[in-house]
């Protein structure tokens, strides 16, 4: 895998260098994130069939009850096979994945987050103190399709992007 949440001697051991524990102890990364991530190197290294895990880039895992948001690089997307998702599901009890490239843009998470619902649209807020929010909008008849409520997704797209960004229904 091209990049991990921690460093790969570490995920291998099952022991953190220091850095590695500081960023555990400060809540950058997760025991779950060191696990998948194990689990991901070694089906890389023992399954040919899961060799094209080299090219993938995995920053983060966000386990939100039965759903995980997994982080990775932009255009591995597509190379995330259905039988990876499978096995990911299997292996970690996960009723429900959702695949989100890394960026600060706040579109393509919402999107991501709300799929397959669509966002009707998202506009940049400039407040007076130069900082910059957006405002999200999606159908209020989609509100009970989506997995979280209107704060989880203000939340997490906080957290997966750090901008601001108001949810409203229309």
């Amino acid at each position: 895998m091209k990049v991990l949440p921690a460093d790969k001697t570490c995920i291998n051991s099952g022991f953190l260098c220091s850095n590695c524990q500081a960023r555990l102890d400060a809540g950058e990364i997760t025991e779950f994130e060191i696990d998948l991530a194990r689990g991901l190197i070694e089906l890389e290294e023992e399954n040919e069939k899961f060799a094209f895990l080299k090219d993938i880039s995995f920053y983060k895992a966000i386990d939100y009850e039965d759903v995980i948001i997994i982080v990775i690089g932009k255009k591995d997307k597509l190379k995330f096979t259905p039988e990876l998702i499978d096995w990911i599901k299997e292996t970690y009890e996960i009723d429900e994945i959702i695949l989100v490239e890394k960026t600060n843009k706040p579109r393509p998470v919402v999107e991501a987050l709300i799929a397959p619902n669509k966002l009707v649209s998202l506009n940049e807020i400039f407040l007076a103190t130069g900082d910059i929010q957006f405002r999200a909008v999606l159908w209020e008849e989609d509100k009970e399709n989506f997995l979280f409520t209107k704060e989880e997704l203000e939340e997490l797209i906080l957290e997966l992007t750090g901008n601001i960004t108001r949810v409203e229904f229309e």
